[in-house]
């Protein structure tokens, strides 16, 4: 059997055009859902909460950064395989604007997260 047919290979491959957007769901969550909770109930001070966010949100764009820059990695450690020859450049061409612009989200809403204050009110 082909192992492009393979369910890893299906799989990883969608999860590879999505790395960006991946990413930027979980840095979108760090701040937004860890950030508001640690607040509601007061868990840490408010400067320590905002160090953690932009702890969490600089891992994740360095992530994001590292699949742009090494795309092939990438592929191979979510399929097994290296990309078909005939689809390689199409797989790039998909993957790499989604992680730069997710990139970039994530860069303007870390931003954000340093410049206003973990726990302000939301009234």
């Amino acid at each position: 059997m082909d192992d492009r047919y393979s369910v890893r290979q299906m799989i990883g491959t969608f999860l590879f055009l999505l790395t960006g957007p991946i990413l930027w769901a979980a840095q979108f969550t760090a701040i937004y859902g860890a950030q508001s909770s640690l607040c509601a109930f007061a868990a840490l001070p408010q400067h320590v909460i905002g160090g953690i966010v932009l702890g969490i949100s600089l891992l994740v764009i360095i992530a994001g950064v590292l699949t742009l820059l090494w795309p092939g990695a990438v592929f191979r450690l979510l399929t097994g395989t290296e990309p078909p020859a005939e689809q390689a450049d199409f797989l790039l061409g998909v993957m790499r604007p989604l992680g730069a612009l997710s990139t970039l989200a994530m860069l303007y809403f870390a931003s954000a997260a340093a410049i206003l204050p973990a726990c302000a009110d939301l009234r």
